[in-house]
Order: C-alpha cells, then sequence, then structure tokens
C-alpha cells in the first residue's frame, strides 16, 4: 500500500510539474491565438494575419507555436520549403568589375527581371562558418545604395552534391544591380557559385489589407505630403493609392518610415499614369509619410490609400482534433532553430491552409525584473493551480482511505 501511494504522489507531482512548465514556458510573451482546429493530421500552412504579426518583433523571431500540454512543436518558415516541380530557376548573370573595398568577399549580380524582386535565392559551396552579407543596389555599378544589412548566411545542410540553396529577403528593389558584401575580412572567404529567382515568384501573391488605416493629404507648391497612421506597429509591404487624375501623369515620391528616432527614407519609386498605383515597401512602423514630386504640374487627385501586408505564415505538422496556439510578444526572443528544417522535402507541394482566431493577451505573461501587481492573472493562475493540487491530493487519501478499510474487512 505504501508503494501504491508513493506512486500516487509521483504521479501527481509529475502533473503538477507539468503544468508549472506549460506556465513558465509561455510567460516571456505578451500575446496569443488559438489556432482552428484541423480534422486530419499532417503538414499545414499557418497563415498569420496583420493584427498578429503587428505584435511580433521586427523579422519574426518571437513567434512560438504550442501544443495543449504546453510543448513548443517545430515549424519552419516559408524560405526552407521545397520549390515545385514545375518552377524553373533563373540565374541572374555574375559581372566582374574592379573593387576597392578590402572589408570581404564580394559577389555582384545582374538582375534581368523588369518587376521589383525582394527575394533571392543563392547557391553556395557547401560551408559550415558563420557569416553575414551585406546587400546593395545600383543602376550604373558605380554609386551604391544600401538595401538590407547583417543577412545571416545559413550553413550547409545535409547535401551530397557539394552545394546548398539559400533564400534572402529583403525590401523590394528593382536596381538593375545587386551586391553581395560578405563580412569575412581577414579570414577565408566563401564560395558563391550562382544567384537568381524562381519562375513564378513574385514581390507576393497575395495581400492582407490592414485595418483602420487613416491618411491626411496635404499639397503644397511643389510637393505633396501623405501622412499615414496605422493602430499598431503593422507589417507594411503594400501600398495602393486610389489616384483619380489627372489622366496623364509621371511622378516621383519617397516613402518614408517614421518613428522615436525620427524620419528614414525606405525606398524612392515612381507613380506613372500608365500603372497601377502600387508602391512596394517593406516597413514595420505605424506611421508612414510620402513625399510626392509635382514639379509644376498640379497635385494628384488621392482619394483613399490601402497598406496591406503580404502574406506570412509558418508550416508545421498539427494533429487531428488537438488544440494549438501561437505566441508572439518577446523583444529578446531569437528565432528557434528545429530540426524539421533538415526533412522540408518531406512536405508536399500543396499543403492546405489554416488560421489563427482573435489575438488577445497572455494571462499568464510576467514582465522580467517587475514584480507582478496585486491583481495581476499570474497570482489567479497560480491560485488555481495549488487549489487542484490540494483537491488530487484530498482524492488520494480518499481513496486509499476506502481501500484500507476494504483489506481490513478482507
Amino acid at each position: 500500500m505504501r508503494q501504491s501511494q508513493k506512486n500516487k504522489a509521483g504521479f501527481l507531482l509529475t502533473a503538477f510539474c507539468a503544468v508549472v512548465f506549460c506556465a513558465s514556458a509561455q510567460k516571456t510573451f505578451k500575446y496569443q491565438a488559438p489556432l482552428y482546429k484541423v480534422d486530419s493530421g499532417g503538414f499545414y500552412k499557418i497563415s498569420l494575419q496583420p493584427d498578429f504579426v503587428a505584435k511580433s518583433n521586427e523579422g519574426l523571431t518571437d513567434i512560438r507555436l504550442m501544443d495543449q500540454k504546453g510543448h513548443f512543436v517545430p515549424y519552419i518558415t516559408a524560405d526552407n520549403l521545397p520549390r515545385t516541380d514545375n518552377e524553373k530557376f533563373i540565374v541572374f548573370p555574375e559581372v566582374t568589375i574592379k573593387t576597392q573595398t578590402d572589408t570581404g568577399t564580394t559577389f555582384i549580380i545582374e538582375s534581368k527581371e523588369t518587376a521589383p524582386v525582394n527575394k533571392l535565392w543563392l547557391k553556395l559551396k557547401s560551408t559550415a562558418v558563420k557569416r553575414t552579407v551585406n546587400l546593395s543596389g545600383s543602376d550604373d555599378l558605380q554609386r551604391w545604395f544600401a538595401i538590407e544589412e547583417d543577412i545571416p548566411l545559413q550553413e550547409a545542410v545535409l547535401d551530397n552534391n557539394g552545394s546548398y540553396l539559400q533564400s534572402i529577403s529583403f525590401p523590394a528593389s528593382n536596381y538593375h544591380y545587386l551586391k553581395l558584401l560578405v563580412n569575412d575580412k581577414n579570414k577565408a572567404p566563401v564560395k558563391f557559385l550562382q544567384a537568381g529567382i524562381y519562375t513564378e515568384q513574385s514581390v507576393a501573391n497575395r495581400y492582407f489589407p490592414i485595418p483602420n488605416t487613416k491618411f491626411v493629404k496635404k499639397d503644397t507648391n511643389k510637393v505633396t505630403y501623405i501622412n499615414i497612421q496605422l493602430n499598431d506597429n503593422y507589417l507594411v509591404n503594400q501600398l495602393d493609392l486610389n489616384i483619380s487624375g489627372p489622366k496623364y501623369y509621371k511622378r516621383d515620391v519617397s516613402v518614408y518610415q517614421i518613428d522615436k528616432q525620427g524620419k528614414h527614407l525606405i525606398t524612392n519609386a515612381e507613380l506613372n499614369s500608365g500603372k497601377k498605383g502600387v508602391l512596394l515597401i517593406t516597413a514595420k512602423t505605424n506611421r508612414l509619410e510620402l513625399q510626392i514630386e509635382n514639379g509644376d504640374n498640379l497635385p494628384l487627385d488621392i482619394e483613399g490609400v490601402t497598406a496591406s501586408q503580404a502574406d506570412q505564415f509558418i508550416t508545421a505538422y498539427l494533429e487531428s482534433g488537438q488544440s494549438y496556439k501561437i505566441l508572439t510578444g518577446d523583444k529578446n526572443a531569437v528565432a528557434p532553430v528545429y530540426d524539421l528544417k533538415f526533412f522540408a522535402d518531406s512536405i508536399h507541394n500543396y499543403i492546405p491552409e489554416v488560421t489563427h482566431d482573435q489575438v488577445t493577451k497572455n494571462i499568464v505573461f510576467e514582465t522580467p525584473g517587475i514584480k507582478a501587481p496585486r491583481h495581476d492573472y499570474t497570482i489567479v493562475v497560480w491560485i488555481a493551480i495549488v487549489i487542484a493540487l490540494v483537491l488530487l491530493t484530498l482524492l488520494t487519501l480518499k481513496m486509499t482511505k476506502e481501500v484500507n478499510k476494504k483489506n481490513n474487512a478482507e
């Protein structure tokens, strides 16, 4: 009987520890959103809606998928998904010029695309070193302009061919030349083999409108200012301007991101009556400003502005009928590294999609270094855990007494 009691006590302790682990694993994340349940087990594309991404870090490094037992579930991002069989790789030719920099390996390519590009696939010789890359663009091979900095190069995964592919994402760019500068000064260089894009690769094929976008337009003698206000720190990938006139126009426009540090130029583009008034950008902010150069022309008639987020998603294996939720809002979180990325070929080209419900505050969130307030939900959770433990203990004692009585009667 004593051994039986020990086993029950051990079970209770294990259950209690599991509950505590579940609470502590997610306490650094401010927000959560439950996933809709799936009918059959398998890999699913989990679509991340603008309201959820708005709560995430820049780079989306703080996203976690949690099952109903409180365990983090491995996932992979779009960059790790295998390419479909009907897509063809288009190689951008390498350009050789004399460079005056001695800061690292330089690889320059010529973009043949007329449409903006926001993703490159790099083919490299297999390597296991850690390097970062600076990406810049030019139209004349003389003046170079920064696009993205400190992009990490991945280490080679299992590959029998001695080479591997990596994709890098960056703000949409239509520069004629792109330069990759590896920060490997005084170190052995990495070997670039090719760079290019896949056919059917577009800057984005699906966009989600950002709710409650507001704008104020102000015309001056030469410049039109459009200030865009969002309700949260949304990820903005597209601005769609509803321009009703004049019939013919061709104007330069500059897009700025505004934050506590000031005003930052995101991109320069052109508005042309022969095209849709769409600007492709990458900014995570709640304020944007457009400056349209009118010259001696009348200002454009802009009747509306729509801000949108490009499709953002993760891919994971979900069990049928199980409850899952996604967490975000940890400013110190780094991107997780899961073994699943080595088995991306097991994922079919076309997988079903599931999305999440409303984003809410995580009731077990605990700010590091700050004592929980008197009526904080965290205290309520812990009280509930203690009550549950007491009830389980009383139930066990009652069962033990009944078994003792039965044994004595026999």
